[in-house]
């Protein structure tokens, strides 16, 4: 349904003014801060036509007007004025991703604590899984006898390390040919296709394997059958920003939203399917297809972050009236910053 220019402009200015202010916005408030030269009558008149369409609803009788989750969509999707983040900031940004150091769990414990100072909101940000990283490379050294540590490099610069216990005695220069072999057979495919592949080619051919092959994917196999099942880790910050929001106010709605907070399975659906998104995605409680009574009245900003494909997703999660001009820059400048500095550790 479309609106009028004059439609848009008050729903614009009792948005703008709800999101400053979480209070009802009465008929003059509206008249006072748009550049409308409207009649008392008349935007009266507007404002009821807005709440037949949806776009408002009148919380109590002689109350103002608040914006719908319908009027939230409609202004993230074409109303919305960006604030950009500044060079100066970027480069402030990219300078405190790293003072922790280049582990990639610094990187992103230092990046969800960044999006929670910058927008004052719930800000979370989803590591790489296993499933989804590419491979570049993976060393073995000899540890003891028959004792190996295979250090697999992933995608970004994420790093996993195994110790695996061999049957049979192998040399060091036997674990640098395995590695050359796994490296230049693998490398560029996702770890769960390199898996799935040293399974098929060990089930396949079996015997008719040469022995370097045989031996090289038989120690990959034991050191990473397992490795995409791990965990993925989730980066929370700004929980206590709640506290300041006046839609968390009632302490059953506080606790709805820490229980959900604390539910890692929801928490991950919802983030996994933010990542199909090529860049910032704004989803409101009613477009989330995984949305229970606990997400009404939320909205979720997010976007991917990764090399060459997604690894993972940098988002906020607060209510409605969020301040979305400032918050989805700041979203999209950190994704796009972690981005760069997982690129950077392949430049050379």
């Amino acid at each position: 349904m479309s609106l009028a220019q004059r439609e848009t402009d008050v729903l614009s200015t009792i948005i703008e003014s709800y999101i400053t202010t979480a209070l009802p916005v009465g008929s003059r408030t509206v008249a006072n801060t748009s550049r409308l030269k409207l009649s008392a009558a008349s935007m009266r008149n507007t404002m009821a036509d807005l709440t037949d369409k949806g776009y408002l609803e009148q919380p109590h009788t002689s109350a103002g007007r608040i914006p719908t989750a319908k009027a939230f969509r409609l202004y993230v999707d074409s109303l919305l004025r960006m604030r950009p983040v500044s060079r100066d900031e970027r480069d402030s940004i990219l300078n405190h991703m790293t003072l922790q150091g280049l582990e990639i769990s610094q990187m992103l414990q230092q990046a969800t604590a960044l999006v929670s100072s910058l927008s004052h909101e719930v800000a979370l940000v989803l590591a790489p899984g296993g499933n989804d990283v590419r491979w570049r490379r993976v060393d073995f050294s000899l540890v003891a006898d028959r004792l190996v540590l295979a250090v697999l490099v992933l995608d970004g610069g994420i790093i996993r390390n195994r110790v695996v216990r061999l049957d049979e005695k192998v040399s060091a220069d036997d674990l640098i040919h395995f590695g050359n072999y796994l490296n230049s057979h693998y490398t560029g495919l996702t770890l769960s296709e390199a898996r799935s592949r040293i399974l098929n080619e060990l089930h396949r051919t079996g015997a008719h394997l040469e022995e370097l092959c045989a031996r090289a994917l038989g120690l990959a196999r034991l050191a990473f059958s397992g490795e995409a099942e791990a965990e993925r880790q989730l980066f929370v910050e700004g929980t206590l920003t709640m506290l300041d929001k006046a839609e968390f106010t009632d302490s059953a709605r506080m606790r709805e939203l820490l229980a959900l907070l604390d539910e890692r399975t929801r928490l991950l659906k919802l983030l996994n399917n933010t990542m199909r998104s090529a860049d910032v995605s704004v989803s409101i409680a009613p477009d989330m297809p995984e949305a229970e009574d606990s997400f009404a009245g939320l909205s979720v900003i997010s976007a991917p972050y990764g090399v060459e494909t997604p690894l993972g997703v940098v988002s906020v999660i607060g209510p409605l009236r969020m301040d979305y001009g400032t918050i989805v820059p700041v979203v999209d400048c950190i994704s796009k910053s972690l981005s760069t500095l997982l690129k950077d550790r392949f430049s050379a």
